[in-house]
């Protein structure tokens, strides 16, 4: 989509957990992208209403289509054909917390017999009468680019569990030179960020998606069908 709503940086881990591995590439392409609609709904997470929705039929894509003038722009919310046929098959995850309305993009994978996330945050919008200096200041107060936290998600009845890479795993991993996946190191603030591809992303999960050490109870995200 419109890449003035791809300015922030990856958010999932502030909001969610202590601990979340991030992507500088996306796992999920427009031309692996799959559906699942079991993930639509409203949800609570602890004491979070989190609502998912199909982009296209989502109050967030109103609201872009709203917030443009002309048929021109309508036909340019997003940057390209690729990302109108990767965006079309995704979703938007919508909450409220801490005097802010949050919206992110989650792209669905089939790698094997599993599905797995790509979750990037999309806009951040200040929820007490925000004004247009408001949202400026928010997205251009620095120089950001948005990351990609990727979970795999097990459906159950009544509720979706987004286990998150375990980031303590992996970087004790990537330390030993045991997987073979691109990373830089953030010594200052002792994080890493994978820098592979696209198709070797999905080619380490394929491998390593079954092995439990992968994940763990900190990281895992379940969401409860209300």
């Amino acid at each position: 989509m419109n890449k003035k709503i791809y300015q922030v940086a990856a958010i999932t881990a502030l909001i969610f957990l202590s601990s979340c591995l991030s992507s500088l590439q996306r796992l999920v392409t427009y031309t692996t992208v799959t559906t699942d609609n079991r993930i639509i709904g409203n949800w609570q997470y602890e004491d979070l209403p989190i609502k998912i929705e199909s982009i296209p039929g989502s109050h967030f894509y109103k609201e872009v289509l709203a917030s443009v003038s002309t048929p021109g722009e309508k036909k340019s919310v997003y940057d390209s054909k690729e990302d109108s046929m990767l965006y079309t098959k995704s979703y938007v995850v919508d909450f409220s917390k801490g005097g802010y309305r949050y919206y992110m993009a989650c792209s669905l994978i089939r790698l094997g017999n599993e599905i797995f996330a790509d979750i990037e945050p999309i806009e951040v919008i200040p929820l007490n009468n925000p004004t247009a200096k408001d949202v400026d200041d928010l997205f251009h107060g620095g120089s950001y680019i948005s990351s990609h936290s990727i979970a795999k998600v097990v459906f159950r009845e009544n509720e979706t569990a987004f286990r998150f890479l375990n980031s303590d795993f992996i970087r004790d991993q990537l330390k030993n030179g045991r997987v073979a996946i691109k990373y830089e190191k953030d010594d200052l603030f002792q994080t890493s960020l994978v820098t592979s591809s696209s198709r070797d992303l999905q080619q380490f999960l394929i491998k390593y998606g079954n092995d439990e050490r992968l994940y763990s109870k900190e990281n895992t995200v379940t969401l409860k069908k209300i």
